[in-house]
């Protein structure tokens, strides 16, 4: 039986990686890498596990390296990071390869709140991406261009990225209320979610969401303690309006230190349910159990 070929891009970051190594234990897939050249060493593991790879980029000079990455492919995922030059007009490149190749479905490099949800302006960073989704519009041809949407990373370094819990200080903070139920994922659960939706034979949806834990603050703070064995100390910051109005002055003071507020934005939609997942689909892969916020804190030892 010959196998289904998935090919990545992205495959040195740490998503996905994890993407990689959940298509690897597919015995019926075969993986394909586009890797730059100087890059190379960091797949030497994937590569031994059997994976393909192409050397090249998302360049305009590249395009040969699309055209071999996506000849025969049944899916194409992007898990890169970067600015509008990569998320914007490399996956703009990449799309129009895949297009052409026949490639049945293409994963945009999203993993994320739901962004098409988001007040344009609110997130900085999700601008870049809606104006992707623009361009699939029109480009993407028969193309099933799936975005796969998680929520927030489930993860000690994000955590503290948006500012929600310090695990250093075992301090948790919120603005508001503290009500709106947010959705959490581990980089491994949604690397699996992935890798089960790049080789699914069926049709999938436009926004494919999948969440492991659900939760408002005051249950995130309970599972923590439950995971941790440990007691945070809450504090609350002040109103959604007075997060609204400390974004603002952040951006107002050097609108190029994108990490002093971009943070803060992502809490924000997470907060008032801006970013809130719909209908998940966790249950259309019942082989994945995805890991709760009190199991992973547990796991780490947070």
């Amino acid at each position: 039986m010959s196998k289904k070929t998935i090919a990545l891009v992205g495959g040195t970051g740490r998503l996905g990686i994890l993407i990689a190594n959940a298509l690897l234990e597919k015995a019926d897939v075969q993986v394909r890498l586009l890797v730059r050249a100087g890059s190379r060493s960091k797949v030497a593991e994937l590569e031994k596990r059997g994976a393909h790879i192409v050397g090249g980029s998302l360049g305009p000079e590249d395009g040969a390296a699309l055209a071999a990455l996506c000849n025969g492919a049944f899916a194409v995922v992007s898990a890169v990071q970067g600015g509008p030059d990569v998320i914007v007009e490399g996956q703009r490149r990449l799309l129009r390869a895949v297009r052409d190749a026949g490639v049945r479905r293409f994963f945009p490099s999203d993993y994320s709140l739901d962004l098409f949800k988001v007040k344009p302006g609110n997130i900085t960073t999700s601008e870049m991406r809606r104006q992707f989704a623009l361009i699939e519009e029109s480009e993407r041809g028969n193309v099933e261009v799936v975005h796969v949407l998680n929520g927030a990373f489930l993860d000690r370094g994000v955590l503290g990225f948006i500012r929600v819990i310090d695990v250093e200080k075992q301090t948790a903070c919120v603005w508001g209320d503290g009500k709106q139920p947010m959705d959490w994922t581990t980089y491994e659960d949604t690397a699996r979610y992935t890798a089960e939706a790049a080789v699914d034979d069926q049709p999938l949806p436009r926004k494919f969401s999948v969440a492991g834990n659900v939760v408002d603050f005051a249950h995130l703070v309970q599972e923590y303690e439950a995971g941790s064995g440990k007691k945070l100390k809450v504090e609350r910051l002040g109103s959604i309006e007075d997060l609204s109005t400390r974004i603002a002055e952040l951006q107002k003071a050097n609108p190029q230190n994108l990490f002093a507020y971009l943070p803060l934005m992502y809490l924000r939609s997470m907060l008032t349910g801006e970013g809130k997942l719909d209908a998940l689909m966790n249950d259309r892969y019942p082989s994945i159990r995805p890991t709760t916020v009190r199991e992973y804190v547990a796991k780490e030892g947070l």
